[in-house]
This record gives structure tokens, sequence and C-alpha cells, in this order.
């Protein structure tokens, strides 16, 4: 490959220590730039887009994120035994590790990124906080000290308070408590989380401001000391204080307001002479703004920015990294039209955003003008527990904020993900809100809309009668054979009835079988007909009434999983219930008898509170399960005494692996 120069240093080859969709992104660019790259993975990632897009590509041994992604001796060994000139973090995992930054320049190698000083300083939210009070930069009344000194102080500030890991990020290791005894157990938590992934224990608290906005600003700033700051994003739209959905500008802010919020943001890039790309946070509250803290890595939505401006920030990165000068002045940088980003997460939201691991059986992604994609899952794949559970970014750019609104939902409710849960439906229903729709939102907005799923006027809600038509027209067994399923249904009889399980629920639907492209149900005495347009080995388009309706599908073990407008459902017959689904139908919240609580998804147990003997109330926590980068409680669903606990500090399970056997009965 021809080598390349850039600015005053040489590059030719670059290893990206990082995986999934950003690693394909900035491959994207490099590849553009004429620089070779080379991937790293896990044993897990071994089938990953990132890897088989890199020119090279080097397994890292070890099975734990410690012994891998986060192994940074390994990193800097691979990097010299490549012969790369550079490394390239992404975000997460080494991005904001000062450590990481003096190893990999040490070594003579290009961190394509900022200076070490600066990524530990920064990286310490309370210190951080202090910059910027001194800066005259506004931020929230707060505290950081021992956990005596913390329980002090909350009780100046007064409740709710928010905890948070002082080496924090990307929404990580960060808690509300509402009272004395949450904080307490808050304070175990968030020290414990903060040192799992971050390294250090070290937690401060602030005021909770209720119901703020999130806005962020991008900056870019070179060796010489001059700062470009690209607008504002607006990422109020978060659950478990993750953002979901992202966009460029943020709606309903003044000019005045943007200006304040880029003087600061330039104010404080300048004073630490920061280098490279990296994004400033701030919470509105009504017209006040306060500093929240600093990214210096790129950050995941950086998409947005990218669309609105038509700079290409890895590419600055990358320039800025070689000791190239910024070409370009503030007033040369403009802002065109509106752009709005949603993250696709393998999660359930109707289950308190509980992860969804397990195997992508069917991707489909849609393809237009104005979209942008940004993902490492091709057609099939696995999301794999060890990670944030996110798999594309969906990004749109129009002329107008509405215009992008509507594509980007048109857009969602044609993007095909077949075997995990997903939040798609639910990203439709936030950008659809009326709440959305007028700007109006804030940090608690999609934890209020999750109820909405449930509503009747929900644009994703589960239409069984089409459902149980399609399941109809796509069984291959559609005719009326000896052994197929019409001669089980009973096709002779004038209305049929099909027993199906529908999300495995039983639903029975009667219906006229005209011919196999043709059947009718009768709703409030009226005959609806349902005629197959046509269909492929995944996607099915049904007449209903006139109406026409795309259905995407995958038969996998019996069952037919559908997707349509942005709903999943799987479909399976049910000629007999046996005792394990009708239990399963019939569930009892009052536990009488035994009861074995299983794991709701694949994880790690990293604390168990409870042993046998002990009585256990409703909403206690039995224990906590790690997944996807997440802490989740599991507890008690009455009262009950607990007969046998079968995992341990420290183990990792399945998916249906039993956890905690609880008995009416004192054993």
């Amino acid at each position: 490959m021809e080598k390349t120069m850039i600015g005053t240093k040489r590059i030719n080859k670059v290893l990206v220590t990082n995986r999934g969709e950003i690693a394909t992104r900035i491959f994207s660019t490099l590849h553009q730039m004429g620089i070779a790259t080379v991937a790293v993975y896990s044993k897990q990632d071994k089938d990953s887009m990132h890897v088989k897009l890199a020119d090279e590509r080097y397994l890292l041994a070890g099975n734990g994120l410690a012994d891998t992604y986060l192994n940074i001796g390994q990193m800097v060994k691979i990097a010299l035994e490549c012969h790369a000139d550079a490394v390239h973090p992404g975000y997460g995992f080494l991005s904001e590790n000062p450590v990481f930054a003096k190893s990999v320049k040490d070594a003579g190698l290009l961190f394509i990124g900022p200076s070490e000083e600066v990524i530990r300083l920064m990286g310490n939210k309370s210190e951080a906080r202090n910059l910027a009070s001194q800066l005259g930069i506004p931020v929230i009344e707060g505290a950081y000290g021992n956990d005596a000194a913390l329980t002090k102080r909350a009780g100046k500030i007064g409740y709710p308070v928010m905890v948070k890991a002082a080496g924090g990020g990307g929404g990580k290791g960060m808690r509300v408590a509402n009272s004395v005894a949450e904080l307490q157990e808050m304070l175990e938590s968030t020290r414990r989380e903060a040192l799992n992934y971050f390294g250090n224990d070290e937690i401060y608290i602030e005021k909770y401001l209720h119901e703020p906005r999130h806005i962020e600003i991008q900056v870019l700033a070179d060796h010489t000391g001059h700062v470009l700051t690209l607008f504002e994003r607006e990422c109020s739209l978060q659950r478990r204080h993750q953002k979901i959905i992202e966009e460029a500008p943020a709606p309903n802010i003044s000019q005045s307001l943007r200006k304040k919020l880029m003087d600061s943001a330039r104010i404080l890039a300048e004073h630490i002479s920061y280098v490279s790309a990296g994004t400033i946070e701030f919470l509105l509250d009504g017209n006040n703004f306060y500093f929240l803290e600093m990214n210096t890595r790129i950050q995941v939505e950086h998409p947005v920015t990218e669309m609105i401006t038509g700079l290409d920030i890895v590419k600055e990165q990358i320039h800025i990294a070689t000791g190239r000068p910024l070409t370009l002045k503030q007033n040369q940088i403009n802002l065109h039209g509106h752009a709005i980003e949603a993250r696709i997460y393998a999660e359930n939201p109707a289950k308190g955003f509980l992860p969804s691991p397990g195997k992508v059986l069917f991707h489909k992604a849609p393809e237009g003008k104005g979209l942008r994609i940004d993902t490492a899952l091709g057609g099939q794949g696995e999301i794999s527990g060890m990670f944030d559970p996110m798999i594309s970014k969906v990004i749109f750019h129009a002329n107008s904020r509405e215009t992008a609104r509507k594509m980007l939902i048109q857009y969602l409710k044609d993007y095909v993900l077949l075997g995990v849960q997903t939040n798609i439906c639910f990203l439709i229903e936030l950008i659809g809100s009326e709440e959305f729709i007028k700007g109006n939102t804030h940090t608690g907005l999609a934890t209020k809309l999750v109820e909405s799923l449930n509503n009747s006027d929900a644009q994703c809600k589960t239409d069984k009668h089409l459902l149980a038509m399609a399941y109809m027209f796509a069984n291959p067994e559609n005719h009326a054979g000896v052994n197929s399923i019409w001669r089980q249904m009973g096709f002779w009889r004038l209305m049929p009835v099909a027993n199906l399980m529908i999300n495995k629920e039983l639903f029975q639907q009667k219906y006229l079988y005209h011919n196999d492209k043709h059947m009718s149900i009768m709703e409030s005495e009226q005959q609806i007909p349902y005629r197959l347009v046509d269909r492929d080995s995944h996607t099915m388009r049904i007449d209903v009434a006139g109406n026409i309706h795309t259905l995407y599908y995958h038969t996998v073990n019996g069952e037919i999983l559908f997707q349509h407008n942005g709903h999943t459902a799987t479909v399976s017959p049910s000629q007999h219930l046996g005792r394990d689904i009708l239990r399963e139908i019939n569930k009892n919240p009052v536990l009488e008898g035994e009861s074995l609580i299983k794991a709701p998804m694949h994880g790690t147990v990293i604390k168990v509170d409870v042993k046998p003997g002990d009585v256990v109330n409703k909403g206690d926590t039995l224990l906590v399960l790690e997944s996807m980068k997440m802490e989740n409680k599991i507890t008690a669903t009455a009262r009950a005494f607990v007969k046998k606990v079968h995992v341990s500090h420290g183990d990792m399970v399945a998916d249906n692996t039993p956890l905690i056997h609880l008995s009416d009965k004192l054993v």
C-alpha cells in the first residue's frame, strides 16, 4: 500500500483497540485515507464484522474484559508486532485511560487522542467540576469524600441526590438516591461498579435535577491551541442514564444560549490545552446550564454532528494526531439541516430495559438517501452478554427536523432484527411522541413513556389478527395434505379455529379459508379479507381490506418469528397446552409451594444477598447479575423462605440457569 503523508508525521497503519460498530466506523475512514487497518478481537468476536473488514487481525489472549479489551500490555505488544504507527482507542474500554495513552506514546507510537495529563484531569469528574467552576462555568452543587462525609453533605443538599463514579462515563456508575437508606445502598453498589469498570472506586454526589435537558458541545482542537466548536447535540432521551436518541442541532435552543454553551466549551478546552476531538456536556434546567463532564474521546453520537457540518470527525482526529493544524476557522463551520440518531439495543423496554443477548437469526438494514447506519452486524451474529447491548445506530439527515423525524420512524420500521428482543418499537414510540415532536424532551421522558408500549394507540401495538393470518400464509404446510396444519386445525369446517401461541400467550382466531392466498376473519359481524400479495424466504406483503402490510419473518424450531412496523412476535401452533405452557400463561404472583428463580439473561453473579433459611419479602433483592455492562437486581416475587442458593459470587450463568430455590415452608 502506498504510504500516506499527513501533516508533519507519517501514518501507514493504525491499530484500533476496540470492537463493534465504532471499530468498523473508524476503519471506513482509514480505508478512504489509504491507511492500513489492524483489528483486535476476543474469542467471542471471532466472526464479527470489524474483524472481517480489517487488513490485519489479532486474537486477544484471555477470556474476560480485563484480559482482552482492557489489557494495556497486550494492546501495546500487538501494536508493536504489527508495526502500526498509531493507535485509535474508539470509545469505551481504554479510550479514556491515561495509563494506556502514556503506554502508547512511550512505545514510540501515536495516540489518536489527547495527552494522558488531560485525560487524567478530565477523567476525574470531581476535579473537572472544580476546574469548570474556577473558569466561571456553572456547576451543580455537590461534594466528594468518604461515605460518612457524603451522607452528611447529602442531608444539607437535600434529597434526591445523584451518586456518581469520579472516573465514570458513558452512563455507568450513576444512581439516584431518594433517602438516607437508599444512599447507603447506592454508595456501596456505585463504588463496586466504579472499581469494576474504571479501576477507581472514588465517588461523589451532586444535587439531582428534576427532568433537566442533556446538551453537549463537540469540539476539535489542534496543537496550535486552535479550538473549533461544532454546535450542540441534544442527548436528553436516555434510559439507565445512557442515551438512546440524539439529535443535532438541539430543538428550542436560542442563539444566545447556544453561544454561551459553545463559548464555555471553548474556554474549557483552551484552558487545558486540549488536543483532538472531545465533548463537553451540560445539563439545562430552564434557561440555566451546568457543566456535567468532558469526554476526552470520540462520542457514540458523533454522526449527527458530522451530518450537519459535513466534517469527518475521525479524519480530523487523525490529522490532528499527526501534528497537522485545523484548516477551518470557526466562521467557516456552517449548520446544514437536522440529523437524528436512534440507537438500537438488544433489550426489553417493557421489562426495565432488561438486556437480551443471544443469536440474531435474520438482520436486514434499510437503505435510502440521507440515511446512515453504523453497525458491526451482518446478516446474522451473536449479541454477547459480555459487552454493551448496542447493535446499530440509525441516523437520518434532512433539511428540517420534522422531515428527519418522520423518515427516521419509517426506516426504523423497516429495520429488521429477528432472534433477540430489541428496543426498535420503543424508539418509534419515543420519536412519535408529542413531547419529542414539540422538542420538549428531558432526561426522564424515556422512562415515563415506557407504559405507552401497552396503550391502545401505540404505533407498535401488536396486531394479533394480522400475525395469525401471516402465520397461515408463511407456514410451509399451508395446504390440504394428509399431515398438513389445515387437517390438524380442521380446514373442512365452515369456521375453523386457529389455536396459536403469540408471544407465549394463547390466541384463538376463527377464519374463513378461501384458498392458499386468501382468507378472511369475522370482526364485529363484518368479514375482513386477508390476501397474500407476495412472499419470499423472509418477506411477505398482505393486503388487509385494501391496506398493504409488509412483514418480515424467519422460521426456527417450529416457530415463526415476525417483525411488523418495528414490533417483533413469536408465533407457533398450540393444539395441546401442556402444564409448562399453562403455568407460564397463568403465573401467580403469590408464592405457593416451591419456586425456582432462573436467570433472565446471560451474565455474571456479582453479589448474592441471601442464604438458605433466610426469609424474603416481595421486592427483596436476592442477588445482583451483571449483563452487558449493567447491574440487574433479581428480586423475590412474594414472601418466601430461601431453600437453596445455586450460584456464588463470580459465577457466569446462561439464560434460564437456576439461581435461587424458594419455598413457602421453612426447610
